[in-house]
């Protein structure tokens, strides 16, 4: 294909971009935009052809588009080789597009003003009826003719702007094949003659150029002598106050060595303040500088360009290498984000600063290799050097073991020298997950570099850098995510514990709402981390752009159109309502109901149920805002109807059993009630179970449905009060009158038994050993039964004691049937003791194999 020169390819450029820009103009105005309905009917085929009254402007708008948009279409063919052409021509159709657009949509109110008004004027009369008055017809051919004339403009607009589309895309096809291409473009091998012979031979010119371009510079500086010095002095001054200032600001955190360690958001938190302080001297001082020479006129080409690339590399390198520092804290172990041994620390952060150093100064080199004309050869040997570097640095690191810290493995090493023993033990390639790939990297490094492929092993390189950066920044702004809204177990949520403070909410109501923030700060964190990745990886700004324009505005799916930007708003409005509804449940709890004195238990239905209404409607208006239509949810639900019948029975059953107990209320918050041979207090009813706590403390959970089918004994049904017994036996030698009325002053004398309805002494039944009494009396509170039951039988106990009675032990009367041969029995064992013999307990009653008579089985 015939090159195009750089001059004509720029004049093309700001032709179609200054085309596009004056392309729009004063429409608004050029028709009357009253109120009245439109028309469905179309005027355009009625108009009289040729006669077409549409503005000057709007069509000068019209073919304006058009003539930007073929401009455009021609442009391409010149520029299918160059990459920073391509994107400038992007941007220029992009604005076209977003002219045509607006073009539209300020045509449309125009056209439905012109049908409104034809509609006014009727249906034209026919063939056999009167004519119409002559400035009738005058007046609907005008406004037919504009009516066809703004169709026109609106479909020709519409066109622009699908040619407009359809140009992008083979832009975007265009730039891709030709980051494909470069990238695997093979160049000389550094290891043939052929390449050297040729950076020997371009060498002396571009020293030469670069030594005249130096000299002149100088030349031109030392005009400015004075102020320079003057500059170099404020620089200096500047990085060491800074430095001094904020190193003992840093200093402090590794003065702290008393414990308790800082925890993990402690750490994490001084990483975030820690970084930037380390990094603003060198940032601050390069920039002083910088601005320093462009105010002395001394950046003028090419150094302009070299100064700029050498700041954006010192700017690099002091950012990252402070945010490695402090990450790894190679001076104070206890502010580590990371578990590893001194040794291998301070090994690791110097061959990673040296890897970033080595790619801010690959990014310096490449831009002062283009300002300086420099031959490709010599390119290819900076970029080779740098590939090899790069991956000498990385096997450097890969090979260094990553020993955890000494206070972890001391207990196991038991030496005197506990990181050396845990750093003999420890294999050196673990962990294999990530040492594995990045070896694979490092030799693919070295590979795509000795055989030429040097463009690709540069891009790997220098991928594999930015991809870590953003993953470890990824990394630490999840981690810090996970230490606000939650730690571990012996410690408190930190959102949670600002939800109580601020808003008084419950244990388990605050975490939900802080697990529910953790993930739509996580979720936040990986949309803003994607483009990051994506433009390291080869993807434009405007593909980016492109991409999640369409991700968030919406994406068709069959008839489905899903708008991520939707969803992101639906689950904050999810939140946000959840959040709403426990506010309102703690002011129904702790004010509203409160101040009525409501009973308990209708008060928790009352919060239960508020609860759930809340839940549900967040839940569908969340579900409705991200797009999904209810009215097909209705429509599933009715077909899952069948499937839930079946398969979800028993769920379904507890939950209606669910909503019976918090409407109908057989049981209660509160209540004590007796549930097979388990019994206890109420303490939670949710629509599928409900929590029984035992007098044991334990938590005993009870499906719905067997509270409603099964038989419940509730002891505070309708009130607390209740009734107990209190049984006692006492010898058959006892006044059952003296008995009873010991037991009666015994109940009057304690001051929890009611007086009404008095107690009751009974004279029940005559016992196998006692006979036997109860005493029944009425508690106000049921509650109390065991401890008053306790209290009442250590006084009858007393009183019994007191007045003689005996409470007499099980009795049994044992007849024998054969005494003979128990005497005999008897009188042969007293014979066996006094000679000597011992008689073993399971032989007693047996003498030659046999069991004498009447002995026990």
């Amino acid at each position: 294909m015939k090159s195009v020169p750089p001059f004509t390819r720029r004049l093309v450029l700001q032709a179609a971009l200054l085309i596009a820009a004056f392309s729009l103009g004063p429409v608004a105005a050029q028709a009357p935009a009253p109120d009245q309905p439109q028309s469905a009917a179309s005027e355009s085929a009625q108009a009289p052809p040729g006669k077409s009254e549409l503005p000057a402007e709007v069509a000068d708008n019209v073919a304006r588009l058009t003539a930007a948009i073929e401009t455009a279409e021609k442009t391409i063919q010149h520029l299918t080789e160059v990459e920073d052409e391509l994107g400038g021509l992007r941007v220029d159709v992009e604005t076209i597009l977003d002219d045509s657009s607006q073009t539209a949509e300020t045509l449309r109110p125009q056209l439905a003003a012109v049908r409104s008004q034809i509609d006014k004027l009727g249906a034209p009369p026919g063939k056999d009826g009167p004519a119409e008055a002559p400035a009738l017809a005058a007046e609907r051919a005008r406004l037919m003719a504009l009516a066809a004339g703004l169709d026109g403009a609106i479909k020709s607009t519409e066109l622009t702007w699908v040619r407009a589309r359809q140009l992008i895309e083979k832009i975007t096809v265009l730039r891709h094949s030709l980051f494909a291409k470069n990238l695997m473009e093979r160049r000389p091998s550094p290891l043939l003659p052929d390449l050297w012979r040729d950076v020997i031979s371009k060498a002396p010119p571009v020293g030469n150029r670069i030594g005249y371009l130096t000299y002149d510079w100088l030349r031109w500086a030392s005009i400015k002598q004075f102020k320079i010095g003057l500059l170099l002095g404020a620089v200096v001054m500047l990085f060491v106050a800074l430095r001094i200032g904020f190193g003992r600001l840093t200093d402090r955190r590794q003065k702290r060595n008393e414990p308790p360690p800082p925890s993990f958001f402690e750490r994490a938190m001084s990483v975030a303040w820690v970084a930037p302080l380390r990094a603003l001297p060198t940032i601050a001082a390069a920039l002083v500088l910088y601005a320093g020479l462009d105010a002395m006129d001394l950046l003028f080409p090419p150094w302009g360009v070299t100064a700029a690339g050498v700041l954006k590399a010192v700017v690099l390198y002091a950012a990252v290498s402070a945010l490695i520092f402090a990450m790894l804290a190679p001076r104070a172990p206890q502010w580590r984000l990371v578990s590893l041994a001194d040794g291998p620390t301070r090994r690791v952060a110097a061959l990673l600063c040296a890897i970033t150093a080595l790619y801010a100064l690959d990014g310096a080199l490449t831009e002062i290799s283009r300002v300086f004309f420099v031959p490709l050869s010599l390119t290819v040997v900076q970029t080779f050097d740098t590939s090899i570097a790069f991956a000498a640095l990385l096997i450097g690191l890969l090979l260094t073991p990553f020993t955890p810290q000494p206070a972890e493995t001391a207990a196991a090493a038991e030496v005197a020298t506990p990181a050396a023993g845990a750093a003999e033990r420890y294999p050196r390639h673990a962990p294999r997950w990530l040492k594995v790939p990045l070896w694979l990297i490092a030799l693919a490094i070295l590979g795509l570099a000795l055989f030429g492929y040097v463009a690709l092993a540069r891009f790997v390189a220098q991928q594999l850098v930015l991809t870590g950066i953003v993953l470890v920044v990824s990394w630490l702004l999840y981690l810090a995510i996970r230490a606000v809204t939650r730690e571990p177990q012996q410690r408190r949520y930190p959102v949670g514990e600002l939800l109580e403070a601020r808003f008084g909410l419950d244990a388990p109501r605050r975490n939900q709402l802080a697990r529910l923030t953790e993930i739509a700060l996580t979720f936040a964190l990986v949309i803003f981390a994607l483009p990051f990745l994506m433009m390291q990886w080869g993807f434009s700004g405007a593909d980016i752009r492109d991409c999640f324009k369409s991700l968030f505005f919406g994406i068709e799916i069959g008839q489905f159109r899903i708008s991520l930007a939707r969803i992101l708003i639906g689950i904050v409005l999810f939140i946000v309502l959840l959040f709403a509804t426990r506010l309102l449940q703690r002011w129904l709890r702790e004010k509203a109901l409160q101040q009525t004195r409501m009973d308990p238990g209708i008060a928790n239905s009352v919060d239960t149920v508020v609860g759930y209404i809340g839940v549900s409607l967040a839940a569908l208006l969340a579900v409705s805002y991200a797009g999904v239509d209810i009215t097909n949810l209705a429509i599933v639900a009715g077909a899952l109807s069948v499937g839930i019948g079946f398969g979800l029975q028993s769920i379904v059953n507890n939950f209606v059993s669910g909503l019976i107990l918090l409407v109908e209320r057989p049981i209660k918050v509160g209540d004590r009630i007796v549930v097979g041979d388990q019994q206890g207090l109420v303490r939670r009813i949710s629509v599928r179970a409900t929590e029984i706590e035992t007098f044991d403390r334990a938590s005993l959970i009870v499906p719905n449905s067997e509270l409603i089918t099964g038989r419940v004994l509730n002891w505070t049904h309708r009130d607390l009060l209740g009734a107990v017994n209190v049984k006692v036996g006492v010898g058959y030698n006892s006044d059952p009158e003296q008995v009873l009325a010991l037991l009666k002053t015994c109940a009057d004398e304690h001051p929890d038994v009611l007086r009404t309805p008095a107690p009751m002494a009974f004279f029940d039944n005559f016992g196998d050993s006692a006979l036997i009494f109860t005493l029944r009396i009425s508690l106000p509170d049921i509650a109390q039964a065991g401890r008053v039951q306790s209290d009442l039988r250590t006084a009858i106990l007393k009183a019994l004691r007191a007045a003689g009675i005996e409470i007499p032990f099980n009795q049994l009367d044992v007849n024998l049937r054969e005494r003979d041969g128990v005497k005999r029995y008897l009188t042969s064992h007293a014979r066996d003791t006094n000679a000597g013999q011992v008689v073993e307990p399971e032989t007693a009653g047996v003498r030659n194999g046999k069991r004498l008579p009447g002995a026990a089985e």
